[in-house]
Parts: structure tokens; C-alpha cells; sequence
């Protein structure tokens, strides 16, 4: 049996006209006429009862307009999914993760993409912003997540989220009795800082935002929040960070808080080389643009 004959039947059973069928159709009603007997022929059966006022269902005809009408739809499904598979990008996307970002959007991102297009192999990495523009720049991954403003002229980029710096104490530092501190509380305080040639742009956005020109105290460098975070429990100074990873770090002995308006913000971004990108960078950078536009980003 033909689809075609099926859907030729399934309308006429619709409107139980051989004229108005064909004219939905867009076929002659002789036309139609003939397609419904080879239809009949081919099943062995009477599907209508034909006469010079009306035309009726027989009980065959009943039970194939009820059953017809799922396999013509499932029929259009299976169609629909095989054009979609076919125009689904293929080949292996590489995404480089920032480590400061992890409960941000990036996960996300990569999950929905897998969803959307399962005949893309994810390779999935996991550095520090200067690291990840390495990797990128030399086109060894296709996607990077970084901290702060892209700079480089090769790359476009992508903010994708923004969040609150805090200040992380001691908990029996004189500042952790304030709801809110100042820049001008802190400036001056011995700070436990990471090495600026992890991410230059955040380190440079920070000291911005809240030292300015003034100089920082940096009394311990630390590879990564944890350590840094370890060592403010020690006393051995401040430290300011991004507020979720600093919130879901904090061990015992610290205190967060939040600075005074115009709060101090830091940026997640993704970035990429336009010139290189292949259909799979393609649908990963609409896909995460899909998923920011109802934020108003």
C-alpha cells in the first residue's frame, strides 16, 4: 500500500466528497476516483459505499481511517527525523572548560548541544583562561571558556554569564562583622592572590575594579581557589573571588561578604576562532546564543 493512496483515502474519508477531496488534493476527481479502487484492489476490500447522492465508510474503510491516520503520521515523523539526521552536523567539537566556571553555564551548554546533535563526538578539556586561549589559538580545541574580555583580534567571543566578586575572611577578621565592605576597606589588607599569568584579563579586571592604580598586597600566591581559600582560613590574608565558586568552596573558618555598590562583577565568556569554525562550532555558538537571548544578554 501506497502512502500516497493513503492520504488520497484519508481525505476522502475527511470530507466524504470525491469533489471536494480532489480539489484539496489538487487532483482530478477521475483521478482520485481511480487511486481509491487500486487502493481497494490492493487490500481486497470495499473501503466506501458509493452512491449518486453520498458516499459512506464501510466497516474496512472505518478501521483504516482510524489506524491510517497514526501510520501517516508516524509515516511524516520518520521523514522528518531522517532530513533532520541528515542535515545534523558531524565530526568532534572541542571545548575547553574554565576551572573558575564550573557552576555557571558551560555544562549546560555542552549538555544541550548533546542532545540536539548525538553524531558530534565531544572532546572535553579542563584548564585556566591563559591556558585555554593557548589551546585555542593554536587550534587545538574549537571552543574555549575564559574569564574576562577576549582582546584578541583573531578570536570572537561571547559573554555568557556575569556574577558577583566577593571578599573571603576569616572569621573573626574585624571585617566579617559588616554586611558589606568597600574597596577602600580592603585595599590595603594583605591579599592571597593566583599567579596573573593564569588570566591575565581577570587578575587585570579585578585589580581594576577594586584597587585601581593603588597597589595590592599580595602576600601568597595560590594556583587555584581551593588553595586560596585553604590559606584565608589561616589567616594569612584576604582574598577576592567569583561568588559562586567561592560560596560553594568556603570551608570552616571563613566569611564571605559582598562589597557596596557599584558592586564589583566578573565575566564568563566563550570564545573562538571565526576563520576555523567547521558546522559543529557553528551550531554550538547558535545554540548558546538561543539559550541567552531571553535573558535580555
Amino acid at each position: 500500500m501506497e502512502l500516497r493512496r493513503l492520504e488520497y483515502f484519508l481525505v476522502l474519508a475527511r470530507v466524504l466528497h470525491f469533489g471536494r477531496a480532489a480539489e484539496e488534493l489538487h487532483i482530478s476527481q477521475p483521478g482520485l476516483s481511480q487511486q481509491i479502487k487500486v487502493l481497494e484492489r490492493e487490500l481486497g476490500t470495499p473501503l466506501i459505499h458509493r452512491s449518486t447522492k453520498a458516499i459512506t465508510l464501510t466497516t474496512a474503510g472505518e478501521v483504516l481511517r482510524e489506524r491510517g491516520e497514526r501510520v501517516l503520521a508516524e509515516a511524516r515523523l520518520c521523514v522528518e527525523q531522517v532530513r533532520e539526521a541528515a542535515e545534523q552536523p558531524a565530526g568532534v567539537l572541542r571545548v575547553a572548560y574554565t576551572r573558575s566556571g564550573a557552576d555557571l553555564d558551560m555544562h549546560e551548554f555542552v549538555e544541550r548541544f548533546r542532545m540536539r546533535y548525538p553524531a558530534v563526538r565531544l572532546s572535553l578539556s579542563t584548564a585556566w583562561t591563559s591556558r585555554n586561549l593557548e589551546l585555542l589559538e593554536a587550534g587545538e580545541v574549537d571552543v574555549a571558556f575564559v574569564r574576562s574580555t577576549v582582546r584578541h583580534r583573531a578570536l570572537e567571543s561571547l559573554v555568557v554569564a556575569t556574577e558577583e566578586l566577593v571578599v573571603a575572611m576569616a572569621d573573626n577578621h574585624p571585617l566579617a562583622a559588616r554586611e558589606r565592605v568597600s574597596s577602600d576597606d580592603v585595599i590595603d589588607l594583605p591579599l592571597v592572590h593566583w599567579p596573573r599569568a593564569q588570566g591575565p584579563g581577570y587578575h587585570d579586571e579585578i585589580r581594576r575594579q577594586i584597587w585601581g592604580d593603588r597597589p595590592q598586597r599580595v602576600v601568597l600566591e595560590q594556583p587555584d581557589a581551593e588553595h586560596i581559600l585553604r590559606e584565608v582560613a589561616g589567616r594569612a590574608g584576604i582574598a577576592v573571588l567569583d561568588e559562586h565558586r567561592a560560596r560553594k568552596l568556603c570551608p570552616p573558618g571563613v566569611r564571605m561578604r559582598r562589597f557596596v555598590d557599584p558592586v564589583p562583577t566578573t565575566t564568563l565568556v566563550m570564545a573562538w576562532q571565526p576563520n576555523a569554525a567547521q558546522a559543529p562550532v557553528d551550531r554550538f555558538i547558535q545554540l548558546c546564543r538561543e539559550h541567552l537571548s531571553p535573558r535580555g544578554r
